[in-house]
């Protein structure tokens, strides 16, 4: 049985502990999206000259795409119940963000400069999400593998 972590704090400065700790490792995933996804448009919007309301929208309409289609695919279109990642496994995964964000932004901006026009928004956005997912799931999963049998 796996032992639980000693609590720190008490009192106020606990409740604090716990809010914190609950806001990152609840959000972790989500806040590093939303890096990747915000820079990998501010990099692409800089590399070119053609950007206006359409390929904005473009752009968020790749993005959603893919979202779409890899939880899809992951819940064996959407008919089962994905298990969530213990709080302690989403910590770690998180550390490796770094990895995650950056592969994300780099395929995101490759894809955009090498692609010209209109479609080059939605297909950057695209990519950058599928990326993003694919190393977030290789982190946690790594993740899960070096804190070890704690968590089956």
């Amino acid at each position: 049985m796996a032992q639980r972590p000693r609590k720190r704090g008490e009192g106020f400065f606990r409740l604090f502990e716990r809010g914190v700790d609950t806001a990152t490792r609840s959000n972790v995933t989500a806040y590093g999206y939303s890096v990747s996804i915000t820079a990998a448009f501010a990099l692409l919007q800089t590399s070119r000259s053609d950007t206006g309301a359409l390929e904005i929208f473009a752009f968020a309409g790749g993005a959603v795409v893919a979202f779409a289609i890899v939880g899809g695919l992951a819940s064996g279109l959407f008919r089962e119940a994905l298990e969530d990642q213990p709080s302690n496994v989403k910590a770690l995964g998180g550390a490796f963000a770094l990895l995650s964000v950056g592969l994300a932004l780099l395929v995101g901006y490759i894809v955009g400069i090498m692609i010209e026009g209109l479609v080059a928004w939605p297909i950057s956005a695209f990519s950058t999400t599928v990326a993003y997912i694919v190393a977030v799931g290789l982190e946690l999963a790594l993740a899960d593998r070096l804190i070890g049998e704690d968590n089956e």
